[in-house]
């Protein structure tokens, strides 16, 4: 098998929309060391995943980030997104793109997210969805995403997270191809502001249960450390991030049993250096 053609099958199984309840996608540089958990991403890439994570975010903030799947080229990841807290909860914007000159996809997403009292937060999210395929029309989607998140009285959270409940489908010149329904829940436990462990699953209509964990160490709020496992099959997960000033750095990697490693990182910075 010819490296081109290796290329072309994943990213096939990354591009269509069938294989996205699988672990190709890439959910972000903080996400992606916890087992690519989407309810809880609490970092400042939460617009990628569940955006009900941005509603107590009282910072204007911007960040870009970079993700290589199995250290191909071909298949890199781009992200840029912007946090605008405001009186009204918190609006949110991100652009997503993957892939190379041959095929490439883009998702462009808008959000809104809202505390309701102190214990309840909510979030919704818009997108839009390119699919550019060299020689061919472009492919065109429409979806939304919502997510609520729970926090009890004894340190722990409940959270859901559903794409896609509409069941739109992708439309290309000769096909029409649906987009699957993602719905995940997930429970964490935070004892205090300086660990976090939590467990996640992931269910696509017609696909099998994906399993994901991680646990997350904070020291002084300054230096983070994470790690994760999902499957099947096993990936394992690892990475960190500090936080100097308004500058936030964090770094993921992760190794499939069969594809090998994927890395990724990102730069966000915040306007004020604001308290929650």
């Amino acid at each position: 098998m010819t490296k081109l053609t290796f290329i072309s099958i994943v990213a096939l199984l990354c591009f269509f929309p069938q294989s996205w309840a699988q672990v190709l996608n890439y959910s972000g540089p903080a996400s992606s060391s916890l087992a690519n958990s989407l309810v809880f991403d609490e970092s400042p890439w939460a617009s990628i995943n569940n955006v009900a994570n941005l509603a107590d975010h009282s910072e204007v903030s911007i960040g870009i980030s970079y993700g290589l799947r199995f250290n191909m080229q071909e298949l890199s990841i781009r992200t840029v997104g912007a946090v605008v807290p405001s009186k009204l909860g918190v609006f949110s914007a991100m652009v997503y793109q993957s892939g190379y000159s041959k095929s490439s996809m883009t998702r462009y997403a808008a959000g809104y997210s809202r505390l309701f009292g102190e214990s309840v937060s909510a979030g919704f999210q818009f997108n839009f969805l390119t699919h550019q395929i060299l020689a061919a029309d472009r492919a065109d989607a429409f979806y939304s995403s919502l997510g609520i998140l729970w926090q009890t009285e004894n340190h722990l959270s409940i959270g859901i997270y559903i794409q896609n409940s509409e069941q739109s489908h992708i439309n290309y010149a000769d096909m029409e191809v649906a987009l699957p329904s993602l719905f995940n829940t997930a429970i964490k436990f935070s004892p205090d502001k300086h660990f976090m462990i939590m467990l996640e699953l992931e269910k696509a209509i017609d696909r099998e249960m994906v399993y994901k964990s991680g646990l997350q160490f904070n020291f002084k709020d300054k230096l983070y450390a994470r790690g994760g496992i999902l499957g099947k099959p096993i990936e394992l997960t690892f990475g960190g991030g500090f936080v100097v000033g308004a500058l936030s750095i964090d770094v993921g990697f992760s190794h499939h049993q069969q594809l090998g490693v994927s890395s990724g990182g990102g730069i966000n910075y915040a306007f004020t250096s604001k308290k929650h």
